[in-house]
């Protein structure tokens, strides 16, 4: 994932990143409102290209940029490995079933400034959700796809990738310049760089 901070996105102590986001009214989703909130993600998503062919993040929530509302951008074409190809908005997603199976994938994060790590989730996973223009829609999704639609639903419950680690060797802390080794070259997987977890902790605003 690309490290170069929008200005958009709040900072990772903002307290809009551990609050429930508020569900858009089914009376408003086709609203000019709701359309005005979703270009607004996709502004950030594309960051500052003139064409959107190609987006600079696989996944954004509402909240990262300071919106409480359940809304998720997914690249549903993302490889893990720097590949895009087609993002999606998503209004008040719901997960409704993950399976038993388990993968470990790296994640990072935008609202978790230079702190990465090694997570375990659901390899598959169905999701439903409306689409900007008031479509229900329902989709099956495995692995890194079904990883990007976890972690943004959880950004909506107020939830980082960072609770699921609970093995501090799996907690790291990757500089900019540093990730397209980390991603694209598998070096999370044997990581060096760790993030203590009281650093984590400065890092949220929870020790001083």
């Amino acid at each position: 994932m690309p490290k170069e901070v929008d200005s958009r996105f709040v900072s990772p102590d903002d307290p809009i990143l551990v609050k429930k986001a508020g569900a858009i009214p089914s009376d408003a989703i086709t609203s000019e409102e709701t359309k005005q909130l979703v270009e607004e993600l996709l502004g950030v998503a594309y960051g500052e290209q003139e064409d959107r062919k190609k987006p600079v993040l696989v996944g954004l929530a509402a909240p990262q940029v300071g919106m409480s509302k359940r809304i998720i951008l997914v690249d549903v074409g993302a490889d893990g490995h720097g590949g895009v190809s087609d993002l999606r908005a998503y209004i008040n997603p719901e997960i409704t079933w993950m399976s038993g199976e388990q993968d470990e994938w790296y994640e990072g994060c935008f609202s978790t400034a230079q702190v990465a790590g090694v997570v375990e989730r659901p390899r598959k996973i169905k999701v439903k959700a409306f689409t900007v223009d008031g479509e229900e829609v329902e989709e099956e999704h495995t692995g890194y796809v079904a990883r990007i639609f976890q972690h943004e639903v959880e950004h909506l419950d107020g939830m980082e990738f960072v609770s699921h680690i609970t093995d501090d060797e799996k907690l790291h802390w990757v500089e900019d310049d540093e990730y397209p080794k980390y991603r694209d070259e598998e070096t999370w997987r044997n990581w060096p760089n760790k993030c203590p977890r009281e650093e984590w902790e400065k890092i949220k605003g929870i020790k001083k």
